[in-house]
């Protein structure tokens, strides 16, 4: 069976439904949850996506990366297919394009898309590596310059922010009235939250979103939560929680990949032609205050 890394792996480390891999700053707010990590406490997200100059002054810290989402071909063929680029990554600024095949990593052969993982994070950030890439047949030598791998705020916005929300798949409604899709709701500024039952950090959020939802849909906001439990319980919690906004149910987990809602809490703030205009992994207060103030703008906007 043909295995895949899926979004937010981005050959650097990864970022996947088993938690965030980032530093930790317990200086910060809680960082957002997976069922694994509910009972711990997590890593936060704070540092900014930034692009390395030619001239590096100060050498990173920590493993390269690429900014690639990787999955295997059949296992007669070889090399790896590039199946995603996250805009403003090393992959992106070399040239790279999606249907690539990466065939060899500094001289080495490459089958798995930990092949191409392990290869790039024993350099740092502002090394070079040589990729040997087939595209549509023909054979192509690259030189990549790697950048530090920014942290999941940086490529949620670099993936998201200034496109079309994706469009909702296999949603359910548990409480309130919900559109059918997005693009409905065209005319309002939505704020969209995927969230869990089981996630404490969650909780910590739904009093702002309440208290949104209450003095700003007069004036055209329409707060939206998105879990992944069933229906049952998705409805169960928002009456012992107290939601006071509509809720959706997606069990199969599609629209919350859509978004690449990997981890949650994660918001999205979505302006009311229906394109992304923030997005918030994570219980973040200053963060979270930046978004009220976002919203209020989005509101008062023509």
């Amino acid at each position: 069976m043909r295995t895949r890394l899926v979004a937010l792996l981005f050959a650097g480390l990864v970022v996947g439904c088993g938690g965030a891999s980032t530093r930790a700053e317990p200086s910060k707010a809680p960082a957002p949850q997976t069922p694994a990590e509910n009972a711990q406490t997590g890593a936060t997200l704070d540092e900014k996506l930034r692009f390395p100059p030619h001239a590096v002054q100060e050498i990173p810290e920590g493993p390269g990366w690429l900014g690639v989402e990787l999955k295997t071909r059949d296992p007669k063929q070889a090399g790896v297919v590039i199946e995603a680029i996250l805009p403003t990554s090393p992959a992106y600024a070399a040239g790279l394009a999606v249907g690539d095949v990466i065939l060899s990593v500094d001289g080495e052969a490459v089958s798995r898309p930990p092949d191409v993982v392990r290869i790039v994070t024993s350099h740092r950030p502002g090394e070079r590596v040589a990729l040997v890439i087939d595209r549509q047949g023909q054979s192509r030598i690259l030189a990549v310059g790697l950048a530090a791998r920014p942290d999941t705020d940086g490529m949620m916005a670099a993936r998201f922010v200034g496109n079309p929300a994706p469009t909702w798949r296999e949603l359910s409604a548990v409480q309130g009235s919900v559109p059918v899709e997005v693009a409905a709701l065209r005319g309002r500024v939505v704020v969209l939250e995927f969230w869990a039952s089981w996630c404490t950090v969650c909780r910590m959020t739904i009093p702002i979103l309440n208290d949104w939802h209450d003095r700003y849909a007069a004036r055209g906001l329409t707060v939206l939560g998105v879990t992944t439990d069933p229906a049952k319980y998705a409805t169960a919690a928002s009456i012992e929680l107290g939601i006071s906004y509509p809720v959706l149910s997606d069990p199969d987990a599609t629209t919350s990949r859509a978004y690449g809602a990997l981890a949650i809490p994660t918001l999205f703030v979505i302006d009311r032609d229906g394109t992304v205009r923030d997005v918030v992994v994570g219980y973040q207060s200053d963060r979270l205050a930046q978004v009220e103030a976002r919203v209020q703008k989005l509101l008062s906007a023509p």
